[in-house]
Formats: structure tokens, sequence, C-alpha cells
């Protein structure tokens, strides 16, 4: 699970602006900058060359600093700064990057930073950054973080990090972390997670983690792991696990898991377990109902710990109660009485 001090840390690597309290310190002690520009318009519409407070038109800067408004196009050469409150409705461009508090269009530069929300496109040679949400395409060389939603395509070369609520698709090349639920499709070349709901696709290289409730499909290169219920299908080159009861298809390369109960189709290279058991049950080594087992179980050691209801092939089958047939070279029924509790090749209670 990545926690919020690792999105910090990611953002000062990329050498960002400050914090949000040092720069409001810094705004208390600085003064109003001058606006001074060379404004070739008429009533705001035209060109303006200069720190102007804003223009309808074609605005060229070296550094904004206190920016108000741009319909138009916004190009600014130097790191930006005191912008938070400016509304660009257009083209946000920027050598260093574009920074405003409301863009709504395209904004581009080596980092592109939105105080408040993003309506469009941003694409960031390093990173794209919106405080608030994000509602359109993110685009970072390196990241991609929105502190708040995240509408829409969310990609970052190393990470795409949502701190709110994903709908549409979050990619990352090492990892996309969702930390308010998501509704699409999550894809990180190491791992996905997802704290929060998940209803639709997560895929990762070596992890695909939701940490809340799970509708879909997880796919993780050595675990899938739902932390709480689970509906859909879960794939793990090593481990599919539910921390809380799981309908679907589960398959682990060495063992599938159910902290609660297990409905559907599992199919583990090891093991298979859980407190009840429903389906289609198949394990290379062993099966382990702690309460129950209905349907169909197929492993070298079937262990029914409470009632099993159905049918079980393996070497040595064992159930506390049977309501059943067992076959395998020996079998164990225990509310079954004298030497019919052990049987060779078959046991059966059929009431």
């Amino acid at each position: 699970m990545v926690e919020k001090p690792v999105v910090a840390a990611l953002l000062v690597s990329l050498s960002l602006p400050a914090g949000a309290a040092a720069q409001e310190r810094d705004d208390r002690r600085r003064e109003r900058p001058s606006h001074a520009a060379l404004n070739l318009t008429v009533d705001n519409f035209g060109i303006s060359i200069g720190n102007s407070r804003g223009v309808d038109g074609l605005r060229l800067n070296f550094r904004d600093d206190d920016l108000w408004w741009v319909n138009g196009i916004n190009f600014t050469l130097w790191q930006p700064r005191h912008n938070y409150d400016a509304v660009i409705n257009g083209l946000a461009l920027g050598i260093i990057g574009p920074q405003a508090g409301w863009i709504n269009g395209l904004a581009a530069g080596l980092a592109v930073e939105v105080g408040h929300q993003m309506n469009g496109m941003g694409v960031g040679g390093l990173a794209t950054v919106s405080n608030g949400a994000f509602n359109g395409i993110a685009v970072g060389g390196l990241a991609t973080v929105a502190n708040a939603d995240l509408n829409g395509l969310g990609v970052g070369g190393l990470a795409s990090v949502i701190s709110g609520k994903a709908r549409g698709i979050a990619v990352g090349g090492l990892s996309a972390v969702v930390n308010g639920g998501m509704e699409g499709l999550a894809v990180g070349g190491l791992a996905s997670v997802v704290n929060g709901g998940m209803r639709g696709l997560s895929v990762g290289g070596l992890a695909a983690v939701a940490n809340g409730g799970t509708e879909g499909l997880l796919v993780g290169g050595l675990a899938a792991v739902a932390g709480g219920d689970m509906s859909g299908v879960a794939i793990g080159g090593l481990a599919a696990v539910a921390g809380g009861s799981f309908n679907g298809v589960a398959i682990g390369g060495w063992a599938v898991e159910a902290g609660d109960f297990l409905q559907g189709i599992a199919i583990g290279g090891y093991k298979v377990e859980s407190w009840d058991l429903e389906g289609l049950i198949i394990a290379g080594i062993r099966t382990k109902a702690k309460e129950s087992l209905t349907g169909f179980a197929v492993a070298g050691y079937n262990n029914v710990q409470g009632v099993q209801r159905g049918l079980t092939i393996g070497v040595y089958n064992r159930a506390r109660e049977l309501h059943g047939v067992q076959v395998g070279l020996l079998n164990y029924a225990g509310n079954n009485r004298g030497i019919w509790k052990w049987l060779p090749i078959i046991n059966a209670h059929l009431n």
C-alpha cells in the first residue's frame, strides 16, 4: 500500500514548487506584482506581452506571477509562481510548465501544475499534477498525480497516483495507485493498488491489490488480492486471495484462499482453502474447508472439517460429517458407524 508521504517525496524529487504552507507564508510577505506589460488589445482582446493580469487572445510572458485569467493562449518561459487563482481557458504552454488554479483546455510543459481543477488534457515532460479533480487526460513522463478524483485517463512513466476516486483508466510504468476507489482499469508495471472499492479490471506485473469490495477482474503476476469481498475473476501466478467472501473464478499457481466462503470455481496448484467451499474445487495437493464443502472437489487430500455435501476425489478424503460420496485410496466419514467410518476406494453417507 502506497501512503501519502510517498506522493510528497515524488513531488519533491520532480523539483515542483514548495509545499502549500511555505507558499502561504511567502504570499503573506510578498507585494503584488506591477502587472507591467505591453498590451496590444482593445477591451482586453488582442496580444499581451509581459506579466499582465490577463487577456482574451494571446499572452506571452517570461514568468507568470499573480496571473488572473487568459481566454486563448498563454505561453510562459520560466517557472510560474503565485498563480493558484488563475483561470486559463484554452492553451496553457510553458518551457518549465504552466501553473494555474483552473485550466480548461490543453496544458503542456516540463511540469504541469493545477491548484484546483483541470478539465481537458495535461502533458508534463516530468509530471502532471492536479491538487484538485482532474477531468480528461493527464500524462506525466515520470508521474501523474491527482490529489482528488480522476475522471478520464491518467498515465505516468513511473507512477500514476490518484488520492481520490478514479473513474476511467490509471496506468503507471511501475505502479498505479488509487486511494479512493476505482471504476475502470488500473494497470501497474509492478503493482496496481486500489484502496477502496474496485469495479473493473486491475492488472499488476507482480501484484494486483484491491483493499475494499471488488467486482471484476484482478490479475497479478505473483498475487491477486482482494482485501474484502470479491465477485468476479482473480488470477495470481502464486496466489489468489480474498480477505472476505469470493464469488466467481479464482486461480492461483500455488494457493487460493478466501477468509469467509468461496463459491464458484477455484484452482490452486498446491491448495484451496476457505471456511466454506462451494462449487468446483481443484487443488494439486489439498483442499481444506473449515466449515463445509458443497459440490465437487479434487485433490490429493480433501479435508472437510465440517459438513461435506457432494463428491470428493483424492488419495485421502476426510469429512467430519459426510452427506455425499468420497472416492479415494482411503476415505473417512465421521458420522458413519463402526468400520464404515474408514473405507478404501469409496465411502458414502446419503441421508
